[in-house]
């Protein structure tokens, strides 16, 4: 067969994750934790807030997590850690 009717089909399908049925580039959403990290990040000059706690939560530890309790409640979380101090060994 000729080279012109070639088709990688590992390149069609990677391609067709990030286009819709027309070619368009179909929007990304970020996850929980990425969106509630553009939230801070955004908050962090606006009025009303301390700009150095909001500079603190931004560089802390995100996590998120998925929960199940004993009635069947589902539930997602997003924790975030942060200003942590480590006791030094000897205090």
């Amino acid at each position: 067969m000729s080279d012109e009717f070639h088709l990688d089909i590992d390149a069609a399908l990677e391609n067709a994750k990030k286009t819709d049925l027309n070619g368009f580039t179909k929007d990304e959403h970020p996850t929980g934790v990425d969106a509630v990290k553009i939230a801070i990040n955004n908050a962090e000059f606006l009025c009303g807030l301390d700009r150095k706690e909001m500079a603190k939560i931004m560089n802390g530890e995100f996590s998120e997590y998925d929960t199940l309790n004993s009635v069947g409640r589902s539930t997602k979380k997003i924790v975030i850690e942060y200003d942590i101090e480590q006791k030094k060994e000897g205090e």
